[in-house]
């Protein structure tokens, strides 16, 4: 397909596309805005006839021009800290210095203004915002992510290339989400009776700096957590620690168990028995967990 619009694509998969169009967070368009180029968009939106949810959307607004090189590196959910670090910032690290003026990308959260601070990255943001539609002079599409351990290589370097803080939390760590609106643990009171007692620190993640979340991970030899987005610092633990990750019968999503797979870490799920499969219910995400207790501290013992 984008061959016919004059595209280029280097020895890294970087495509530049003059005239490129870029809708809400990161769906890649072919220059006359009908098409969605699927091999370089990471987008929940396909359906299951295979179309993507945009070419049925009706609402598009006209697109805001964007002068000079502009690179597209946002990605669908990116606003939220796990897709942020190991989806859209390792295609931002991908990119030398020189290759872009601009940048679509995620910069709202305090987090991404910390790691990107530290990158000191040059271009001008556009902010990747919903239904936000830009048709750029020329547009950089560095690779969509693979969950594999280049990634995982990709984010560690660059985080212990920076100084990091000592770590006083020890070896065993309890991430809570207590202080969420979606995903609490409703019996956690139970199980932190048995981890606290076992000798593990509990985490607030969102208390903490970036460059403290790295350093507490990478000291760590045992980590417990329901399914969350904190999970994805398991990227900055030692080779073979032991992950421990606990859900609802009715949501289980696998994404840490190949992010922890790909670090090389002792990966454990930990799903409560019951009748039928597990599931992956959207809904279900937002329901908050009941940790099945004998179950997490017998993956901690095995």
């Amino acid at each position: 397909m984008l061959p016919r619009f004059g595209a280029a694509r280097d020895e890294r998969g970087v495509v530049v596309l003059a005239g490129g169009r870029v809708y809400d967070a990161g769906i890649v368009l072919t220059p006359d805005g009908a098409t969605v180029v699927s091999d370089l968009t990471r987008n929940f939106g396909y359906r299951g006839d295979g179309r993507h949810w945009l070419q049925n959307y009706r609402w598009m607004g006209p697109p805001t021009p964007v002068e000079g090189r502009t690179a597209v590196v946002a990605v669908n959910l990116g606003k939220g800290y796990a897709h942020w670090l190991l989806e859209e910032f390792p295609r931002w690290l991908s990119l030398r210095a020189d290759e872009a003026e601009n940048v679509i990308a995620h910069d709202r959260a305090p987090f991404i203004s910390e790691v990107c601070a530290l990158a000191g990255f040059k271009q001008r943001v556009v902010s990747a915002t919903r239904h936000g539609h830009w048709v750029c002079e020329t547009l950089v599409i560095p690779p969509v992510v693979t969950m594999d351990a280049r990634t995982v290589e990709t984010v560690r370097v660059f985080a212990f290339g920076q100084q990091l803080p000592v770590s006083g939390f020890g070896e065993k760590l309890y991430i809570t989400r207590e202080n969420a609106t979606r995903r609490r643990v409703g019996n956690e009171g139970e199980l932190w009776a048995q981890l606290e007692r076992r000798g593990f620190v509990k985490l607030q993640l969102e208390a903490m700096s970036w460059r403290e979340q790295v350093a507490a991970f990478a000291a760590a030899r045992v980590v417990v957590a329901p399914h969350g987005a904190g999970l994805a610092n398991v990227v900055f633990c030692r080779e073979g620690t032991r992950v421990v990750e606990f859900f609802n019968r009715s949501y289980v999503n696998p994404c840490f168990e190949h992010w922890a797979r790909a670090a090389r870490l002792d990966y454990r799920a930990v799903v409560p028995a019951g009748e039928g499969p597990v599931g992956k219910e959207r809904n279900a995400n937002r329901e908050d967990i009941m940790a099945d207790v004998g179950g997490i501290l017998r993956a901690l013992e095995g």
